[in-house]
């Protein structure tokens, strides 16, 4: 274990979780194109070909060691590769509906403008930042607010460029220095402002089955969030925790979920039964009564992709 520290709150006692072999795992982004499996290892080589996973003891904020996030070529070439996002997320309703009309809003990593367009369709004043200039110049060609930035060198904001409503999705999880987006945050924040934060959640099926991810490990991911991970780092920067919201998960999916990560589900299709997708659909159905069962007691935690943090600038913290 190396000397590093929480970046959540700054805890040393940690375990090891696992490693990353950067050049390996690009074969999961791009199986059948060498050349962009090549591609993406060149423009990781500045940041680091090789990570280690640590998990803090104390708020149970899983990290990369080292933490040193890939240059934007690097995820200009995995975008390429990946049709990751979606236009929308279940997170962007959930914060624009207690949103009221007249309080301005503010995003740090906008991307190609989805959460802004959401905000202008209902009445809202918003504007962004993202370190990417495609995706500033789509923003400001479908007529919104944005402009590039580095989240290290952004001036100290003036009075105009306070906001009651500052949001980050899926953002968090991609920086070195997860602290800096607080510390702005609450350089942009008016008194007793909302700041709304997504990331991957820590009960999506993945996460709680303890499945490896590439999409969730370094380089793409710096960072895996927990509650009590949030009120460490919140705490640091005048930002207090009101409430964590996991992203809902429909019934069927759950039990689909539960089957296919049950043990004998992974026996079965490691001996090669489940070649007849009609035996593997007979299976899932067989074990159905099981999954629902599971559903409401032992794996009742499970969720969808997604949980957002919600915090209150409080000058008490």
């Amino acid at each position: 274990m190396s000397h590093s520290v929480c970046p959540a709150c700054g805890g040393s006692a940690l375990d090891f979780c696992e490693s990353v072999d950067v050049a390996e795992q690009h074969k999961s982004y791009a199986p059948d194109n060498i050349q962009m499996q090549q591609d993406l290892t060149a423009a990781a080589a500045e940041s680091g070909l090789s990570y280690q996973m640590c998990r803090c003891r104390n708020c149970h904020l899983e990290f990369s060691d080292p933490m040193q996030a890939p240059l934007a070529e690097w995820y200009q070439l995995a975008y390429r590769a990946l049709t990751l996002y979606p236009e929308t997320r279940w997170e962007f309703e959930e914060v624009i509906r207690r949103i009221p009309g007249n309080e301005r809003v503010f995003e740090f990593g906008c991307g190609s403008g989805a959460f802004l367009i959401c905000c202008k369709e209902h009445g809202l004043s918003a504007s962004g930042i993202d370190f990417s200039m495609d995706a500033i110049t789509d923003c400001l060609a479908n007529g919104l607010s944005a402009q590039r930035f580095d989240l290290n060198e952004i001036t100290a904001p003036t009075d105009a460029d306070r906001f009651s409503h500052i949001t980050a999705f899926h953002f968090l999880e991609h920086l070195d220095h997860p602290m800096v987006l607080f510390e702005q945050a609450a350089a942009r924040a008016l008194p007793s402002a909302n700041l709304w934060v997504s990331v991957p959640s820590d009960r999506r099926p993945s996460r709680f089955y303890g499945e490896r991810d590439f999409l969730d490990q370094p380089p793409h991911h710096m960072s895996r969030w927990t509650p009590e991970a949030f009120r460490e780092i919140g705490m640091r920067f005048r930002w207090r925790l009101v409430e964590t919201l996991y992203e809902p998960m429909e019934l069927r999916a759950a039990v689909w979920s539960i089957s296919v990560h049950s043990t004998s589900y992974r026996r079965w299709k490691r001996t090669g039964r489940f070649q007849n997708r009609f035996v593997e659909k007979g299976f899932r159905a067989a074990a159905m009564p099981v999954a629902l069962l599971r559903r409401v007691t032992s794996d009742r935690r499970i969720r969808g992709f997604s949980m957002l943090a919600h915090f209150v600038c409080d000058a008490s913290v």
